[in-house]
């Protein structure tokens, strides 16, 4: 009798266990949110997060805070700090060690994308006369090629 207790007891806490660690790591739901990155710190001692504020368009009334479980994302990011940056999250169903249920996974810098969609609309508009072309051309051969690459890969 004792035996059938134990294994009724043992049986339950693994099931509960099992129940508790899928609830706190299993997303139910997933997104993307792009904003200004405006705060990004890292805390804890034990269990170290890093914990951020994205300002979505409107200063105070627009923030979204979010959460970075990933060491290595959460260092790549601290260097974007107030750019523009679209962030793809996981949302759990419950916190635990962090302060969000929002755990953000990757990100990408729209600031830069947006620069190069200027040059390239730039360079359409350069097009169309030739002898500006050229002698730019020569110039960011000689003295740019940073620019000449972003250039080029417009006309792809």
């Amino acid at each position: 009798m004792k035996i059938k207790i134990t294994l009724v007891l043992l049986l339950s806490l693994l099931v509960l266990a099992g129940l508790s660690y899928g609830l706190v790591t299993i997303p139910y739901s997933q997104g993307v949110r792009s904003g200004t990155l405006v705060k990004l710190s890292k805390k804890g001692i034990i269990y170290s997060t890093y914990e951020g504020t994205l300002d979505l368009g409107s200063g105070d009334q627009l923030t979204w805070n979010f959460s970075i479980h990933d060491k290595e994302v959460g260092e790549r990011l601290v260097s974007l700090s107030g750019k523009k940056v679209k962030l793809t999250y996981d949302e759990l169903f419950f916190k635990l060690f962090y302060e969000t249920k929002y755990n953000v996974k990757q990100f990408n810098d729209i600031t830069e994308s947006k620069a190069s969609d200027s040059i390239c609309e730039l360079v359409n508009v350069l097009r169309k006369f030739p002898r500006i072309v050229e002698v730019v051309g020569k110039e960011l051969e000689l003295n740019h090629s940073d620019i000449l690459k972003k250039v080029r890969n417009c006309q792809n």
